[in-house]
């Protein structure tokens, strides 16, 4: 009998919808009410039981606790907020389709968490349901970890979304916004590896978000100035510290910095669907805080990558980095009345992408440009995406800007060894060749030794005559393999 019951605790620890239910009678002035609890087991054990433990859970909002606090927040959900007195919980009210949204999460989110134990998604001690019929009572609420350590005092909190369209605190608020974050010129100044470490989790995590189809969550970052006496503990070689439910210490040793991802239940449905709408029409389609949550998810991760983490366009990710020579293009489709195109290359690889100069109107533009990505773990089994857009001045009216193909390349080749097109046809269209070559560069390696590969491909001509490439796809290694035609 105690090996099944010990048998049946384990698993439970592992089922992530296990739902318990507690009854109370009428009595004392109070309704009889029905509490349900949802997957307490299985999130009472991630981060090895340290976090959100049910005895850290008791001690802090359990019966016998001090009274809970009204938390005041910039929230517009109209949801209610209490903390607990020790400031470990947090307790938050939300919607029945929020309850039916994280229920359908929970699976894949304690899968991350176990796989990725430094994720920054904040953490649920439990979700319930308590219903009190005769008092007209149903309301479903969250306990969560609160992503600040209570042993720090926050000097200075920020709600980072990657928006800058109506993103400044108003008068009267406590909790900056992006903004407030650039105007202060803040920036998790942290070792270059940590840096990278914390720019693949996030990108991790945000692409666990988009798959839910979700939009509008926090990056939740709270400041700890380090005060002289408090300097005197820190371990000598402690810059950049990081754990679960612990903060991240600046390469000087002054600041420390708390961060976590939070609110991620709201869907992107028709009503944030004609918000956006809205938005496009004003001319912030793309910078408003409601987007698509492909392009929420994007926009997030270059905001973080560039203004919260501040790392150099040519930095390289927790595996190296990917160095893409656009050389030129030809024969574009036309897409502005006038017949022509004011084109650009945007390569994109996992939520990251860069771009080139708009070349004016010109359907054989020439852009000589080299741009980076970083290269993470996660990036190794994805596809490269190339694709070429014409720029449009006109976006209120138009949406986006026009489609002028594209090129994928799995990343898996580009780690064999470098890969090169030239006058490859782009996808999707009726005409237009991409000419691109891709390097990848691994962590502490020297950039290597090559000219531009346009220098290249006019020295493997060994004519001045016009050069027609018949290649589809090519491996090169120092020397490129070039087979040309030359046309009178």
């Amino acid at each position: 009998h105690e090996g099944i019951v010990a048998a049946v605790l384990r698993c439970s620890t592992m089922l992530p919808l296990a739902q318990r239910c507690f009854e109370t009678g009428e009595g004392f002035g109070l309704p009889a009410t029905l509490c349900k609890s949802y997957s307490m087991d299985a999130l009472a054990h991630l981060d090895g039981g340290t976090v959100a433990s049910a005895p850290q859970v008791l001690e802090s909002l359990g019966y016998q606790a001090v009274e809970y606090k009204v938390l005041a927040t910039n929230s517009k959900s109209g949801e209610f907020f209490f903390i607990s007195d020790d400031k470990r919980f947090l307790i938050k009210t939300i919607s029945v389709n929020e309850s039916i949204l994280l229920q359908k999460m929970l699976t894949s989110y304690l899968h991350h968490i176990r796989k990725w134990p430094h994720s920054l998604i904040v953490r649920y001690a439990g979700l319930f349901h308590v219903e009190a019929p005769s008092a007209g009572l149903s309301q479903y609420f969250l306990v969560m970890r609160s992503v600040f350590d209570p042993a720090f005092h926050i000097h200075e909190t920020y709600d980072l979304k990657g928006s800058l369209f109506n993103r400044k605190k108003k008068e009267g608020e406590s909790i900056g916004k992006d903004e407030d974050w650039i105007s202060a010129k803040q920036h998790i100044a942290t070792p270059s590896h940590r840096r990278r470490e914390l720019y693949a989790m996030h990108e991790l995590d945000v692409e666990l978000l988009r798959r839910f189809d979700v939009m509008d969550y926090s990056l939740l970052v709270g400041v700890h100035h380090i005060q002289e006496r408090e300097a005197q503990d820190l371990p000598s070689e402690s810059a950049g510290y990081w754990q679960p439910g612990g903060g991240i210490l600046s390469e000087d040793q002054k600041t420390l910095y708390f961060v976590g991802l939070i609110d991620f239940l709201i869907m992107y449905d028709l009503g944030k669907q004609t918000e956006n709408f809205i938005r496009v029409v004003q001319g912030h389609g793309e910078d408003a805080s409601c987007v698509s949550p492909p392009s929420y998810a994007k926009r997030q991760a270059v905001f973080i990558r560039d203004r919260v983490l501040t790392c150099g366009h040519a930095e390289p990710g927790t595996w190296g980095r990917l160095q893409v020579e656009i050389i030129s293009a030809e024969n574009l489709v036309a897409a502005d009345w006038i017949g022509t195109s004011d084109p650009y290359v945007r390569v994109t690889l996992g939520l990251l992408h860069r771009q080139t100069d708009m070349v004016r109107r010109d359907c054989n533009p020439r852009w000589g440009s080299t741009l980076f990505l970083p290269v993470n773990e996660s990036h190794t089994g994805q596809e490269i995406e190339l694709g070429v857009w014409d720029w449009d001045a006109n976006r209120a009216l138009r949406g986006s800007d026009d489609f002028l193909g594209k090129l994928i390349v799995p990343m898996q080749h580009v780690l064999r060894g470098p890969v090169c097109f030239l006058g490859e046809p782009l996808l999707d269209v009726s005409q237009g060749q991409l000419s691109v070559r891709l390097t990848f560069q691994p962590l502490g390696a020297e950039e290597p030794a090559f000219n531009s590969l346009t220098a290249e491909v006019l020295e493997a001509s060994g004519t001045e005559e016009p050069v027609l490439f018949e290649i589809d796809e090519m491996r090169c290694g120092s020397e490129p393999f070039i087979t040309t035609t030359n046309e009178s």
